[in-house]
């Protein structure tokens, strides 16, 4: 999989999670007026929807921080993880920049021979230094330090991101086809 190939399966995933949980955060919100633990979690919330899409905001990690296009598939493996670990957090428009810089940046320091300093990433990423030094902290003790990532767990993400980007292709095509 290429660098672009995995940048976009990799936001074409996320975009659906997060339209997905727009919707599912704005009805919760309503039900029961902003309560509920969060936790650490609030830490990647901001205040506004970002300007960028996520494959836009991607595409600049990738293009300015060089990681491996491995760090963008192990950074959604860890998102999953957290989400799995954390049912209530909901990755939504709100904070999933956040937590794919933060994911992308500790997969690189993990699998990539030269990692970029977290200064680099945030600047590319648009946040303090000091923000994301808290963000990669939350995220570790969200994923209770667990960053391993096995080549068998890595090959059926990739496989799933995969069929993923072959459905939007197929959707596409139909939609093409009846105009």
């Amino acid at each position: 999989m290429s660098a672009q190939q995995a940048v976009s399966a990799v936001a074409n995933a996320l975009e659906k999670l997060v339209e997905r949980n727009d919707i599912v955060a704005a009805a919760t919100a309503a039900a029961e007026e902003g309560g509920g633990k969060e936790g650490g979690v609030a830490a990647f919330r901001g205040l506004r929807r970002p300007g960028i899409s996520i494959e836009k905001y991607m595409e600049r990690i990738h293009s300015y921080a060089l990681c491996s296009p491995a760090c963008f598939v192990v950074g959604f493996v860890y998102v999953d993880r957290a989400v799995h670990r954390r049912p209530d957090f909901l990755v939504g428009s709100l904070n999933v920049h956040r937590l794919m810089l933060t994911s992308v940046l500790v997969a690189s320091k993990f699998f990539d021979v030269m990692a970029q300093s977290n200064a680099f990433y945030a600047k590319v990423g648009g946040v303090s230094n000091a923000e994301l030094n808290n963000l990669e902290l939350e995220l570790l003790f969200l994923l209770d330090f667990n960053v391993n990532v096995s080549l068998q767990e890595f090959g059926s993400y990739v496989s799933y991101l995969e069929r993923e980007m072959l459905a939007k292709l197929e959707g596409s095509r139909q939609i093409h086809s009846y105009v």
